[in-house]
This record gives C-alpha cells, structure tokens and sequence, in this order.
C-alpha cells in the first residue's frame, strides 16, 4: 500500500489539513492518508495546546466522512518527544509492506534543514511537498526526495482560528461543523464563554441522567445543528444549546413531562394532553426557563416547538427542525439523501415539513 503521512499538533485541526491531506492523495494515488497528531511537541511548545485525548476527538470528528483518511496513534504509542525521523522509523518497522510518503506543506519545506536527523530521514522516505501554485521550489537540505502536489490553501493558521474562538468569533473559522461542535462541547480554547458556559454546564446535569442510545441521538442532532446554524449565520452556541436541549424528556414519564409542560408558558394542545410524549418539546422548553430563567428566549422557542413547526418559525427554530429530522442514525433513505444535498436551510426546511405530513398522513 502506499501511505501518506501527515504529522501535526492539529491544534485544532482544520480544512487546510483536510485539503492537503486529499491533494497528495488523489495526485500521487495513495491508498490511505494517515494522520499522526504529535504526543509532545519539540518545536512548538505551546501553553494552549490541548490534551492527546482531545486533539485526536478533533481530528477523528474531521475525517469520518472521507474514505482513506484515518488517524495513527504511532507517536502516542511511543511516547516522550515526537520527533520525525523516530516515527518514520517506527512506521517502516512495523509495515514492512508499505511505502510511506512524507507530507508536509511549502512553508516547512524552508525549514527541513533544522529538522532532526535531517540526513537519515531523507534516506528513508520521499516527501510530498502540498504548495501553492507559484511557490519556490528550492529545498534548503540535500539529497531530500520531493515530488510536488498544488492545492490552494487558505491563509487562516491554527493560532489564528484560536485567537477567533477565543473571543467568540464563528465567522469564516475553516472548520468542519463536526470539529467546531467538539470544541464547543468541551468549552476547548475558552470558546464558549459565559454564560453560555453556565448554561451547558445545566444542561449537561440532566444530559447524564439519560440512557446512552438517547444521548446519542441528542449529540448528532446537536452537531448538526452547529452545520446548519453557521450556514444560516447563526451563533453556533445558541444552536448547540438548543440540539442538546430538545429531547432532554424524550424518555421521561407522564407526570415529569407535564410538571416541567406546565412551567413553559405555551398551553399545551389536545394531542400533547393525550399522549404526553408529544409534549417532551414543551417539557423541556419548561425545564429551561425554571432552572435557567435569564437563558435566549430563542432557544426556549426552538426546543418548545420543535416537534410541531410552524412554516414561518424563527431560523433557530428550522435549524433545530432540519436536524432533528435528518439525524443520521434514523437511516432513513429519503431522509439521509435530504441530509445530504445541497440546498439553502429555507429549501431544506419545506423539505422536512412535507416529509412530516407525510408522515402524519400515513404515506
């Protein structure tokens, strides 16, 4: 098999990873692309770096959609400081069979000359150099083995997206959907921030006291509720917070469900007074405003309605709507080839409603 390595602190991955990643892999057909995030950093010490553990739930949230990308615990494995020539060694030991290609971006290739063992390392692997179109391409060690694949990358860096995150800036941040609901679940680069904090902090209590297949569903209709609420241009806190709200009495029993309906300031109608799993919504929606009071009244909406949409409701409201309904695990054909179309929230959302009274209907 042909490998293509790619190293990194990942710190936190993003779509420039992502995009040199397949510019290697479909110019010089390799079969896989292995990501090996660092265990401990020797040229870029850094205070904000996050955990192993963390890094890698990152980089894993990022990949899962693409056929030969996966993730190489390698330098984990062998602990103490992640140096190059000590992976590559490990990897060519371990997989006889295949032949690794280093990759690295144009802006590293400046820098071979102080990498460690720079010599042996270019006797044991060629590199692939992922540049911009134009880029100088003149290697500063000797006797290095490069073959050049072109992407466009973008300017953004890791440091630059950690800045942005840190102040609570979601505009144009380079990265998937899935790893910025990672990073906003755990509150990772202060990215949260109060009280939004607080908020989840809530949340999360009642989260824990619910069976697994349920959290399940409520996490993958949270993250894909941050997917739609940035293309919406929505704050991606507010549409997490809602995702994770929504189903929090899915589960619960008649009187829980219309002790915490009745505190939601909605009445409840005939059919959720008949069969009080419909009213879960208005539960949940009641939990919120007694434990949380002072919480956006547009979340308190989203959740309060999201089992009965109405076809003007807020955009908060049809991003929580979208999710929902086209959350993967439902393996649903028609619902996942909604999922994954591309079309505006507006469109998606007529789509759903009219899945909905089909559904109602019978048909």
């Amino acid at each position: 098999m042909r490998i293509g390595v790619l190293g990194g602190s990942f710190n936190p991955v993003h779509l420039q990873h992502i995009q040199i990643a397949l510019a290697a892999q479909q110019q010089y057909q390799l079969d896989e692309i292995w990501f090996i995030p660092v265990f401990r950093p020797v040229h870029k010490p850094d205070e904000t770096l996050l955990d192993y553990p963390a890094r890698r739930e990152l980089l894993q949230a990022a990949i899962a959609d693409y056929v030969g990308l996966q993730v190489c615990d390698i330098e984990e494995e062998l602990g103490g400081a992640s140096y190059t020539v000590r992976t590559v060694a490990a990897l060519q030991q371990r997989h006889g069979d295949c032949q690794f290609f280093l990759l690295i971006g144009g802006d590293s290739l400046a820098e071979l000359h102080t990498w460690r063992e720079i010599e042996r390392l270019a006797s044991m692997i060629e590199f692939i150099v992922v540049e911009r179109p134009g880029y100088d391409r003149t290697s500063p060690a000797a006797n290095v083995r490069l073959h050049w694949a072109e992407c466009e990358p973008s300017q953004i860096s890791a440091s630059d997206i950690r800045a942005k995150l840190q102040k609570h800036d979601f505009g144009d941040l380079q990265l998937a959907p899935e790893v910025l609901f990672h990073i906003l679940l755990n509150d990772h680069y202060d990215s949260l921030g109060n009280p939004y904090l607080h908020w989840l902090e809530v949340i999360a209590g009642h989260l824990r006291q619910l069976p697994d297949g349920l959290v399940d569903h409520i996490m993958s209709v949270a993250s894909l509720s941050v997917k739609y609420g940035l293309e919406a241009g929505l704050d991606p806190r507010t549409c997490m917070l809602a995702g994770l709200t929504h189903d929090l009495f899915r589960g619960a029993g008649s009187s829980e469900i219309f002790r915490y309906a009745e505190l939601c300031r909605t009445r409840l109608s005939e059919a959720e007074r008949a069969l009080p799993m419909l009213a879960h919504g208005a539960a949940a929606a009641g939990f919120l405003l007694y434990w949380l009071p002072e919480i956006n009244p547009a979340i308190v909406s989203a959740v309060r309605w999201h089992t009965f949409p109405a076809e003007d409701a807020p955009l908060l409201g049809k991003v929580l709507v979208v999710a929902d309904t086209l959350e993967p695990s439902r393996a649903i054909v028609e619902r996942d080839s909604l999922r994954q179309a591309s079309m505006s929230l507006n469109e998606r959302f007529k789509r759903v409603l009219e899945l909905k009274r089909k559904s109602i209907m019978g048909h």
